[in-house]
């Protein structure tokens, strides 16, 4: 049927309810009246003769108040018949109209429900509907009362199911926007959810066709429970939690799972709902009609699809970002009543997503089964979901390289993924990937990622240190006991942290670093709560934990004078003592040390410039050179760090072939060292 004809049997049906409730005052009738007439031929509803000529002049001198007013009493009941007459020779919009009442009637919704979801649905369909109602509204005021007039209902009962915690706003059919003067459209006060919207018009049978055709298929998971492996206990408890819960039929099952974004959070509830033998739907991710869907309607979409799946079996939800939303749980309806609702009722499981929870009030925090912290995968994790995405983007990568990359590249799952398409786009390999992942890691965060290749891979024979450090290692791999703690001390760039990185991997064991700059924080109690969370990312990482700057860490209590100083001390050696886990602190400045701390290492050893000895493996590593001048091999106070810059500085004087003025420039680092004379260039 054309839409026009829709159009005329819809307003005619709505203004006939308007007249027949009689209420609307003298002047808000002829307002109306006077709309109509001037759409008469446009939609064949002409008012009689001598109203339509009263109504004519309203705005010439001829009009009269008091002609009109005859004219309508005259014709009220003519007008109406006509319109009531109209309205049934013109079929209602359909399949719309069917739509809205099969989905009224599932969600156990009263029939005046799904009239005002069907106002709300041909507002935004016909443009005489909106004309329509956006006169009666500047005739009549407020609009629920403009509604229940249209809908032919109660005010008072149309008020009630368009509260913001009314049965149509608590069943998530029908969206409140913030302020809006038109009934809806664009920058109207409502709304009807985006995935109901684009299946009104198509026709469905039952009610379980309606649904599938709103909800869609399950979102699948695009990984492997192997790739969750660093955090398996995690992962198979959220797994049995989802699995116990839809066999109980339990309600109000929330799980949180929060941490850095690209950290794998939103694959990791695909999977572990997958595992649970789970069908997992995504709410809150489609776009509204009119552009970018805002926070508002998210949570209308997450509350519409629960009431949806009420009485589903091995369902659950997704909800991403909850952060996003997270104000108006709190703020709903002016009161905690909608958060508790919406939380502890929830009829199948909801699996959230934050990358902030610092945004999230405490009382919606209270009522997670579950809160999971998920962070950026291991070195050794990293490998194996470098070598399935490389797979998986045709991105060739030897075992080397792969192994390389995971290590240098401290990054999330995306992050790592988004860099393998680059490469694919570019044709490039490795390079292309570090690349790629750095620039990224770098836009996130603000700072480049940290490389840990400044020094070559261990070497023994670079490092001059108090005790035989390949006998050490060897004896700590052979005892098997892995509760000890090291202290490393030296000048900088003398191999501390190299070694560091090798014995953890002499002990199969991933490496986490952290410097002073990560764990001190700002306000009374931060800091101890970071050093708290870095002993335990390394335990759940099973990682040797390094500690660079510790002389920040660990100073001496004696020297503090700040409460907090003494308890951030406190609070490192007493999670010392209790790590099941190898535990390394590196340190410049030894005298600074806390005296209790000294006494609570394992093993202290101390790194020394290098000798002689040191110094002809320095020339041959870092510059191929075995014929090394004499004068090169005096130096008392070069460490590998020092190799390392000289290196880069002969590479861009381009002087790697001149032994000579490579030796210069190595003197030029060892006089700019602290208690160096300027004019002594190395010491005989």
């Amino acid at each position: 049927m054309p839409t026009l004809d829709i159009e005329r049997g819809l307003v005619a049906r709505y203004l006939a309810r308007v007249l027949e409730r009689g209420d609307m005052p003298l002047r808000a009738n002829r307002y109306v009246l006077y709309w109509l007439n001037d759409r008469a031929d446009l939609l064949g509803l002409p008012l009689p003769k001598a109203l339509a000529k009263s109504i004519g002049n309203i705005y010439s001198g001829g009009f009269s108040v008091s002609d009109f007013e005859r004219a309508y009493t005259a014709g009220r009941d003519q007008i109406i018949s006509d319109l009531r007459r109209a309205a049934e020779e013109t079929p209602r919009p359909e399949p719309l109209a069917t739509n809205l009442e099969i989905l009224a009637e599932s969600l156990g919704l009263p029939p005046a429900a799904w009239k005002i979801l069907g106002l709300v649905a041909c507002y935004t369909r016909y443009e005489q509907v909106q004309y329509l109602c956006n006169n009666i509204s500047e005739a009549t005021g407020p609009m629920g009362r403009v509604i229940a007039l249209l809908v032919g209902e109660p005010a008072r009962s149309v008020d009630q199911l368009i509260s913001p915690i009314g049965a149509l706003m608590a069943s998530g059919t029908l969206q409140l926007r913030d302020g809006g003067d038109e009934i809806a459209g664009i920058g109207g006060r409502y709304a009807i959810p985006t995935r109901l919207d684009l299946c009104l018009d198509q026709p469905h049978e039952t009610f379980a066709d309606l649904r599938h055709a709103m909800m869609g298929d399950p979102v699948p998971a695009k990984i492997e429970p192997s790739d969750y492996t660093h955090v398996a206990t995690d992962r198979d408890l959220i797994t049995k939690v989802l699995a116990g819960a839809v066999k109980e039929g339990a309600v109000g099952v929330n799980i949180l799972l929060y941490g850095p974004p690209g950290s794998g959070k939103t694959e990791l509830t695909k999977v572990a709902a997958e595992a649970a033998g789970l069908s997992i739907y995504s709410a809150g991710e489609q776009a509204a009609v009119d552009g970018e869907t805002d926070r508002s309607s998210r949570l209308s979409d997450l509350v519409f699809l629960l009431r949806l799946l009420g009485g589903s079996e091995k369902t659950a939800l997704l909800f991403d970002e909850l952060e996003d939303v997270a104000w108006q749980l709190i703020r709903r309806g002016g009161s905690k009543l909608y958060l508790n609702r919406l939380l502890e009722t929830n009829p199948v499981p909801v699996l959230w997503t934050s990358n902030n929870i610092g945004e999230i009030d405490p009382a919606l925090l209270r009522r997670m089964t579950l809160a999971i912290e998920l962070k950026k995968p291991p070195a050794k994790q990293r490998e194996r979901i470098l070598a399935r995405l490389s797979e998986r983007h045709g991105v060739p990568l030897s075992d080397i390289e792969v192994e390389s990359l995971a290590r240098k590249l401290d990054a999330t799952p995306a992050v790592l993924e988004n860099a393998l398409r680059a490469a694919r786009y570019s044709g490039g390999g490795s390079e292309a990937v570090e690349r790629a992942a750095l620039g990224i890691v770098k836009a996130v965060s603000g700072i480049r990622a940290q490389q840990h290749n400044k020094i070559p891979d261990f070497d023994p024979k670079l490092s001059r240190a108090s005790q035989d450090l390949v006998t050490l290692s060897d004896s700590l791999v052979r005892g098997g006991k892995l509760a000890f703690s090291l202290c490393l001390s030296g000048p900088p760039g003398t191999g501390k942290s190299a070694f560091a990185r090798h014995l953890a991997q002499l002990l199969d064991l991933e490496l986490i670093h952290k410097r002073a700059s990560d764990l001190l924080g700002a306000y009374v109690g931060e800091s101890e709560k970071r050093i708290a969370e870095a002993f335990e990312e390394a335990r759940d990482a099973n990682a040797l934990l390094v500690f660079d700057e510790a002389d920040s860490l660990l100073f001496d209590r004696r020297d503090a004078v700040r409460s907090w100083e003494i308890s951030q001390v406190n609070e490192m050696l007493t999670w010392m003592e209790a790590h099941p886990l190898p535990v390394c602190f590196t340190t410049n400045l030894m005298e600074r040390l806390d005296l209790a701390s000294l006494r609570r290492f394992t093993f202290h050893i101390r790194f020394e410039f290098l000798d002689r000895e040191g110094l002809e493996r320095a020339y041959r590593v870092f510059f191929d050179m075995d014929g090394i001048p004499e004068e090169g091999i005096r130096f008392e106070n070069l460490t590998p760090g020092d190799f390392v810059q000289v290196r880069k500085q002969a590479e861009v004087l381009g002087m790697l072939d001149q032994p000579d003025q490579l030796v210069e420039l190595l003197a030029d680092v060892s006089k700019a060292k602290p208690g160096m004379l300027a004019s002594i260039g190395f010491v005989r």
